[in-house]
C-alpha cells in the first residue's frame, strides 16, 4: 500500500471517529430522529451526498460505536427517536469540589422546592455519565450510601440477601426484579415486579422503602405494565427472589403519572405547613377558608403514601379529590370503620 493510500485510509478513519463523537454529543442532548441526526452531523460533512449514502454512514457509525467503544445507540418508538442506552466508558468527569456542589444541589432541591423535578432529572443525567468511583463519591457526599447494619433500624425484619441485592442494584443504577407480598392483596400470593430502583430511604413510619418505577408486574390476575411509581417496603420483598438485571436506568428519571389532589386542613395542623409534603409535586395552591381551614390543591405521583399520611391527621383533614386519592382514602377509612364497629 502506498503512503498516499495509507494517508487516505487514516484520514477516513479520523473522519469516522469525529462523526461518532459528534453522534454521541448530539444524543447527550436527548433523543433525536434519524433525519435530525443526518442534518446535524452528516449533511454538513458532505452536502452533495445522497440521502441513502448518508444513511449508510449513520448505520456504519452505530456499528463502530458499539464494536469499538461499547456505546449502544438504538431507536425507541416510545420517545420517537434514537438514544444511547449503554456506554462502557464514562461520558463525563468532575472535580471533587464540583461533585460536592452537585450533592449540595441534590440536597437543596427537595420534592417541595420549585423546579425540583427538573433539577433532579438534570442531576440524575450528569451522575449517570460519571465513572463508577465518582458516582460513589457523589452518593457519599449526598448521604445515599446506607450500610448493611442500617437495615436493623427497620421495625420489621429485612432479609440480608434482599438488603444487599436491592442496595447493589440501586447503587449501580440497574433494573431489578423481585417477588413482593403487598398488604393490598388478601390472598398473600407474591407478585413479581420488574422495577427501576430510584430512591432508597427510611420512611417516617420506621421502614426502609424503595421507590421504584414499575415496568412489569405478574401475578394470579395475569401480567400487566404499570409504568408508574410504587413504594415497596423492603421487609415485604421475598427472600431469595431479588435479581439484578443487565439494563441500566435511563439518564433521565421518568415522571410517572401525576394525579390531582384536593384536601382541606384544620387550623390545628395547617399552621405548621403540613401541606408541603414530599408526596406533592411542587408547591400546592393554598386557599384560606372560613374558621381557619386551608384548602390544598396540587398533584402527586404517590397517592398511596399521601393518603396514609393525610389519614394521620384524622378529623383535621378532609379529602375531597381527585378521584384516585378520594378512592384510596375511602378504602382506608372504610376498613378502619369495619374493624372498630
Amino acid at each position: 500500500m502506498t503512503k498516499q493510500s495509507q494517508r487516505g485510509s487514516s484520514e477516513s478513519s479520523w473522519l469516522a471517529a469525529r462523526r461518532c463523537l459528534a453522534l454521541v454529543n448530539q444524543l447527550q442532548q436527548g433523543p433525536a430522529t434519524k433525519q435530525e441526526l443526518l442534518e446535524a452531523i452528516y449533511r454538513p460533512e458532505d452536502a452533495a451526498a445522497s440521502q441513502s449514502a448518508l444513511s449508510k454512514r449513520f448505520e456504519n457509525d452505530k456499528v463502530r460505536l458499539w464494536d469499538n467503544l461499547r456505546v449502544r445507540i438504538v431507536y425507541d418508538k416510545v420517545v420517537g427517536g434514537y438514544e444511547m442506552t449503554a456506554w462502557e466508558r464514562p461520558l463525563l468527569n468532575l472535580s471533587n469540589n464540583q461533585i460536592e456542589t452537585l450533592a449540595f444541589l441534590a440536597d437543596t432541591f427537595q420534592p417541595d422546592s420549585p423546579n425540583a423535578i427538573e433539577v433532579q432529572q438534570l442531576i440524575d443525567q450528569l451522575v449517570s455519565w460519571l465513572p463508577e468511583d465518582r458516582q460513589r463519591l457523589f452518593k457519599r457526599a449526598s448521604g445515599q450510601l446506607p450500610t448493611a447494619d442500617l437495615r436493623q433500624r427497620d421495625s420489621e425484619e429485612i432479609a440480608l440477601d434482599v438488603w444487599e441485592k436491592v442496595l447493589e442494584g440501586w447503587q449501580a443504577k440497574q433494573e431489578i426484579q423481585f417477588d413482593y407480598r403487598s398488604s393490598q392483596h388478601d390472598d398473600g400470593i407474591p407478585r413479581q415486579h420488574h422495577v427501576q430502583p430510584w430512591e432508597l430511604y427510611f420512611s417516617e413510619r420506621g421502614h426502609w422503602q424503595l421507590r421504584g418505577y414499575c415496568l412489569f408486574n405478574d401475578g394470579p390476575n395475569g401480567p400487566w405494565h404499570p409504568n408508574d411509581y410504587i413504594n415497596y417496603r423492603l421487609s415485604r420483598i421475598v427472600p431469595g427472589s431479588v435479581a439484578i438485571l443487565s439494563r441500566k436506568l435511563p439518564g433521565v428519571r421518568p415522571n410517572g403519572r401525576p394525579r390531582d389532589v384536593l384536601f382541606e386542613l384544620a387550623p390545628a395542623v395547617a399552621r405548621f405547613g403540613v401541606s408541603q409534603r414530599r408526596e406533592l409535586i411542587a408547591p400546592p395552591k393554598l386557599t384560606q377558608l372560613d374558621e381557619g381551614w386551608v384548602r390544598v390543591e396540587g398533584k402527586t405521583y404517590d397517592v398511596f403514601g399521601l393518603a396514609r399520611n393525610l389519614l394521620y391527621y384524622g378529623r383535621n383533614c378532609r379529602v375531597l379529590g381527585g378521584p384516585e386519592l378520594f378512592q384510596e382514602m375511602r378504602k382506608l377509612v372504610k376498613g378502619l370503620g369495619e374493624m372498630y364497629e
